[in-house]
């Protein structure tokens, strides 16, 4: 049992990296971990960067040991990685490392819950080393490999399925519109230089990408239904309030909305009814439908909008799929000003179109959701198998 190291601080300085060593960090193993898949790494240390490291050079089993804990994978080539993660490996023939490796995620929750209550979970070296092993006899071993290796197979297939209806998603999209993309334009030097007029640019944006073919095409869609701008479906449009972390309430009541999403929960709400919620910066693209009571950040856009006119499954649709890039103004944070949002244009077929095709997307997204359960079951399953064999007495 070995820690990884990285010992210079800071850990990104580039003098460091760019050489010919493998670096591992937490996120590589967690990600093959969640895939049963073989490692891969990201960034690669230099000489300098080795000197300051520790290399592997043989076969071992990796585990997470901070934050992400107790995610493991097999590392079968020379690599380095910094002290949150442990090499292991087996003293003797009589423990195979797939073995550990399928154990360690079967028993994975409760390697979790050894680590104390703080804002970064850890577990250290002595925790670790005082984890039960069941050891079983090889074939035992070699059926418990299998048992895993099967179910990880299923999980991707699943997961593979889940992925490719969620893609379909966009092409029936453009096809129940009638909308044509148009083609990819070749990288040529008359491609990437061109004019336009001043008079375009004044006053606005002065990135290339902005005036190509392509952004002129998501400016004014081409549908055998009208487009309009956002503002002609927008009853309100609000900015959410901002709220110190220590105000949040561990168990409120009232979920609260980041600009990706559920960040925490309030005892209190900023909000009650059904809206949609867009962020306006850092991380704009994200279309949340919010229905009941709710606490929205300054970083969301709460919108109602005009139910006469449009349905809000098929809005958030259509945003999810649209790219209005064009729109997004700053520098290091992108932003999303009303203005801007105001001008998002939107394909709008009658309310009868847009029902069915909200209602379609919703069946996709349930199709997905149920592969994506059986996906997890299949883990599940062989967890439940694995303990019979483990601890029903036929090892």
């Amino acid at each position: 049992m070995q820690r990884g190291r990285f010992g210079h601080r800071p850990r990104n300085d580039p003098r460091y990296y760019g050489g010919e060593y493998p670096f591992i960090q937490t996120g590589n193993i967690v990600k093959a971990s969640a895939a049963n898949e073989r490692i891969e790494f990201t960034q690669t240390l230099n000489e300098l960067g080795l000197s300051t490291s520790r290399l592997f050079d043989e076969k071992v089993l990796v585990i997470t040991i901070a934050a992400n804990i107790g995610y493991t994978a097999i590392l079968d080539y020379a690599a380095c990685f910094p002290d949150s993660l442990v090499a292991l490996t087996s003293k003797d023939d009589s423990l195979s490392i797939e073995y550990l490796n399928a154990y360690i995620r079967f028993i994975r929750v409760y390697i979790e819950n050894l680590a104390p209550q703080a804002a970064q979970k850890n577990i250290n070296l002595k925790q670790l080393g005082k984890l039960p092993i069941i050891i079983p006899k090889k074939d035992i071993q070699s059926e418990i490999i299998s048992i895993m290796e099967k179910a990880y197979s299923k999980k991707i297939d699943k997961e593979n399925q889940a992925e490719t209806l969620l893609n379909s998603i966009d092409d029936y999209l453009l096809q129940e519109l009638g909308i044509v993309m148009p083609p990819e334009e070749e990288n040529t030097l008359e491609n990437r230089m061109f004019y336009v007029n001043s008079s375009q640019v004044n006053g606005g944006r002065y990135d290339p990408a902005s005036y190509s073919k392509k952004s002129e095409f998501y400016k004014c869609p081409t549908s055998i239904y009208k487009w309009i701008n956002f503002s002609n479906i927008i009853m309100s449009a609000q900015t959410g309030l901002p709220v110190r972390q220590d105000f949040r309430a561990q168990n409120g009541m009232h979920p609260y909305y980041g600009a990706n999403g559920i960040i925490g929960y309030m005892d209190e709400y900023t909000h009650d009814g059904k809206y949609l919620v867009i962020g306006q910066d850092g991380y704009i693209g994200n279309h949340y439908i919010v229905n009941g009571k709710f606490w929205a950040s300054n970083h969301n856009w709460v919108i109602k909008l005009n139910t006469n006119l449009c349905n809000y499954d098929y809005v958030k649709a259509f945003l999810d799929f649209w790219n209005y890039s064009h729109l997004v103004t700053g520098g290091v944070i992108p932003k999303l000003t009303q203005s801007s949002v105001n001008k998002i244009p939107i394909v709008l077929p009658d309310l009868k179109e847009q029902d069915k095709i909200a209602l379609e997307i919703k069946h996709i997204y349930a199709k997905s959701k149920k592969l994506e359960q059986e996906a997890q079951k299949a883990i599940d399953l062989a967890k439940v198998q694995i303990e019979k064999i483990l601890l029903g007495g036929n090892s």
